[in-house]
């Protein structure tokens, strides 16, 4: 294209309808963009197809709908495209997916993402917890070096949920007739940045060990709070467990070991859920969880970082 017919589409931008503008905003982003979220999961399964049904791999193409390639497995007979039985199964308007995500790595609220994203706030809240429900599985394969593990306390909690609560409402201020039950997170994390975190039933070693078997460098020197549950929990891993009694002040072993990082990432994480999204609902804590350990990575969370993490774990949420 010559400069002049350039600059003269340039010259015309202004002048588009919005839905002008959506329609160019699509044709760019289709084929070649690395935002096209679509293509690059039907791409990646396209690669080593297989069926989410039966986990077979001999599938063969079985013609195309709404411009989604189709499979059938030789197997189970059963029809499937690349995104059967994932967490984005049945999601509309994938054009705009990229946007949504965009706004994630800014932990963007839903109102201001259903905004943008011309969605309603019911679409905004199932897209952002279809992607969390991908990436929720994306822990540190393997913790080195000097790490740090300790335990925080949040309440239970059921918001969003209008009935059939399990307890009654409870009121502002302390409420001791409705005082809600306290869910224990567990997070280890390493000097390098690299963490595991979930979910605990109980604070005892083996809820604790379900969570951190084969994720511990057996080399590592772990730094946590003394209790007999990380005692036994170093016994049955086998790592170098540095104990600190910080009930009685000592905070700081040999300069180097203490618990300061994961402390400092609790205290964030709290600030985080609290004030920007003014508490979440308990049984979504491990999709905030993975959330978060996205955003606190050693490299900068961006869009292109964020679509690789939703196209090579999707699969693996079946």
């Amino acid at each position: 294209m010559q400069p002049q017919q350039f600059q003269s589409i340039l010259n015309a931008l202004p002048l588009l309808t919005v839905q002008q503008q959506e329609i160019l905003t699509n044709a760019l982003s289709e084929k070649d963009s690395p935002y096209n979220i679509e293509r690059c999961i039907e791409e990646s399964f396209g690669k080593a197809p297989k069926c989410p049904h039966c986990g077979s791999e001999d599938l063969h193409r079985w013609g195309i709908r709404n411009k989604r390639q189709r499979y059938r497995c030789k197997d189970c007979r059963k029809t499937l495209n690349s995104f059967s039985k994932t967490s984005l199964a049945r999601l509309r308007n994938p054009e705009k997916w990229h946007q949504y995500l965009e706004g994630m790595t800014h932990s963007l609220t839903l109102r201001p993402s259903a905004k943008q994203c011309r969605v309603n706030l019911k679409t905004a809240f199932l897209w952002r917890h279809r992607f969390l429900q991908a990436i929720e599985s994306d822990q540190a394969e393997e913790l080195n070096g000097i790490l740090e593990l300790d335990e925080t306390i949040f309440r239970e909690s059921f918001k969003g949920q209008k009935k059939n609560l399990p307890r009654a409402a409870r009121k502002r201020g302390n409420d001791k007739k409705t005082k809600p039950r306290k869910i224990p997170v567990m997070v280890a994390r390493d000097r390098s940045n690299h963490t595991v975190d979930g979910v605990l039933e109980n604070e005892s070693a083996d809820e604790l060990c379900r969570h951190v078997n084969g994720r511990i460098n057996i080399e590592a020197i772990v730094c946590a709070d003394a209790s007999l549950a990380h005692e036994k929990l170093a016994r049955k891993l086998g790592f170098v467990f540095k104990e600190l009694v910080t009930s009685s002040g000592q905070r700081v072993i040999d300069g180097v070991f203490h618990l300061q990082h994961v402390n400092a990432y609790h205290s964030n994480l709290k600030k985080w859920i609290f004030g920007i999204f003014h508490g979440i609902a308990t049984k979504y804590m491990g999709h905030y969880l993975g959330w978060r350990r996205a955003l606190t990575e050693s490299e900068p969370l961006n869009i292109v970082r964020m679509i690789n993490k939703v196209v090579s774990l999707m699969r693996f949420n079946l």
